[in-house]
């Protein structure tokens, strides 16, 4: 009978070969086969282990959700500004996702087919959910007393994100476009945390408070 620890290193085997179809494929494209290929085992084997690609799937989307949440909760229960945690979240996800390159398109996945199962997620994850709601709280608050420019939360939380986040969801069009390798790409995204502080602080904060 197999040891615990080489069952646990199976499904570890699995899971790093899953990422990598599901990222070069996409989910409609990935295939059972191709996952066990990858991951030197037979398709029983991988059935053994995951009935379905959507089981497969949403143990993926599981650990990413858990990584993200683990990064947004500590920074979003902090004391600190508004702009103060956006700076964090800025150095922390773009860390996250450099180290996980397969979480935008698990994220873009759920969002499209499951958007309230998603949510859901990483609500759960993220222990108290007030932490997310304050934090829009203390946008308007900010807003209202002159230090961030009156845009709306709404408008402000959208700025924000997609600074932050496109990049790294268009990677493979920029990476084409630009001519370059996944590493170059992920040291211009390390490089480029300063200028998106120096964007998000031009744009929503108040010139006397720069």
């Amino acid at each position: 009978m197999a040891s615990t620890e080489s069952l646990n290193n199976t499904e570890k085997d699995i899971l790093e070969a899953a990422k990598k179809v599901f990222v070069e494929k996409g989910y409609s494209g990935a295939r059972m086969q191709a996952i066990a290929d990858e991951a030197n085992i037979n398709k029983a084997m991988l059935h053994y282990y995951f009935r379905s690609k959507d089981a497969l799937f949403d143990r993926i989307v599981d650990g990413a959700v858990e990584i993200m949440a683990r990064e947004f909760t500590p920074v979003l229960s902090s004391e600190g500004s508004v702009m103060e945690k956006v700076e964090m979240l800025i150095d922390g996800y773009t860390k996250t996702i450099i180290e996980n390159p397969y979480i935008p398109i698990f994220v873009l996945n759920e969002l499209s087919q499951n958007a309230d199962k998603y949510q859901a997620r990483l609500k759960s994850k993220m222990e108290k959910t007030q932490f997310f709601s304050g934090f829009l709280f203390q946008i308007a608050e900010e807003q209202q007393k002159g230090i961030l420019k009156p845009v709306g939360v709404d408008q402000f939380i959208i700025t924000v994100m997609s600074l932050l986040v496109f990049p790294f969801v268009a990677r493979p069009v920029f990476e084409n476009m630009l001519g370059l390798e996944k590493g170059q790409y992920f040291e211009m995204m390390e490089n480029r945390k300063a200028l998106i502080k120096e964007i998000i602080h031009s744009s929503l904060v108040e010139k006397k408070n720069i």
